[in-house]
């Protein structure tokens, strides 16, 4: 049995061993230095990465020795020797050449039927020294490889589902509900400050109040960071949830995966590039997962520093 090694990382372990989803006192720890997401996820970002790189080096060594991405089907040993070879060759033109020079013959031959054309080239071989083979014949009769669990059904099934972006729809109507409100900060601010009185700057003209102005921006920036505060709270259970459907959007391929021992000694056959490609997806939704959780912590920390204007 040839084996075809997969990654041995648990993608769904991997996505259950996340940790939680960030909360704002990670999004805004006080120092704006640095990028704080990142490192919260660092751990499981490595993980991530050594695991597609380990099913890459897999991918990349069966396509080196199959270019054409199809392992050539193993044929058994022939147990026919160089003269019994010899002799059949010699049986089969004999009978080639007869057939050719003696139409008559050939006439014959073709009406017989398709027991007595066997006997007779069992005949034909026996005079040539070739009996025929005692036992059970030289064919291979072990099951396909790949053929005992369903993998193309399983692997597309997958894919398809790791593909549907409409999964992220929630988050979308979110992020656009909360857009509304900092565009009605914004609005807010404009309008009050152009409520201020207008102060002489001599020969630099004339502008409202400075520090009214700032007091404003500052009041804004509060109401921003409260909304951003607002909405990563709200993102929580949508985090989790999106963590808690792909787990189960994996499982049942990931099982599978996990039953053949991740192929240290299971031939998957033909399948092997298909399960190498639905493996790596696996990795690649479990990045996707985390760099989104990144992505919504970044929009928030926008929104930290209090004096912050847009």
């Amino acid at each position: 049995m040839a084996a075809q090694p997969l990654s041995a990382t648990d993608a769904v372990a991997l996505i259950r061993e996340f940790p939680a989803p960030a909360d704002f006192s990670i999004a805004c720890p006080g120092n704006t230095s640095g990028d704080h997401a990142t490192q919260y996820f660092r751990s499981s970002l490595d993980k991530i990465e050594k695991a597609a790189l380990e099913n890459q080096q897999y991918q990349m060594q069966f396509y080196q020795k199959n270019p054409m991405g199809v392992r050539p089907a193993a044929t058994p040993a022939s147990r026919v020797s160089a003269q019994q070879q010899a002799s059949m060759d010699a049986a089969t033109s004999e009978l080639a050449q007869k057939m050719l020079s003696d139409p008559a013959f050939a006439q014959q031959f073709a009406k017989m039927s398709e027991q007595e054309q066997q006997a007779y080239i069992t005949k034909l071989l026996a005079e040539n020294g070739i009996k025929p083979a005692a036992g059970k014949p030289n064919v291979n009769t072990a099951p396909v490889p790949g053929t005992d669990v369903e993998w193309a059904e399983m692997c597309t099934a997958y894919t398809q589902t790791a593909m549907d972006m409409n999964r992220w729809q929630a988050q979308i109507d979110l992020q656009q509900q909360y857009e509304t409100k900092h565009q009605e900060v914004r609005d807010w601010e404009n309008a009050a400050i152009q409520k201020l009185p207008m102060i002489s700057f001599g020969e630099y003209g004339h502008d409202h109040d400075p520090e009214q102005v700032k007091a404003i921006n500052k009041q804004a920036a509060a109401k921003h960071r409260d909304l951003a505060a607002a909405m990563l709270k709200e993102m929580t259970p949508l985090f989790n949830n999106f963590r808690k459907d792909a787990q189960q959007r994996m499982k049942p391929l990931n099982d599978a995966f996990l039953k053949a021992g991740y192929g240290k000694n299971y031939d998957f056959g033909v399948f092997y590039p298909t399960v190498l490609g639905a493996q790596v997806m696996m990795f690649q939704e479990a990045n996707m997962l985390i760099n989104n959780e990144i992505s919504m912590i970044n929009e928030v920390a926008r929104w930290c520093d209090t004096d912050h204007t847009d």
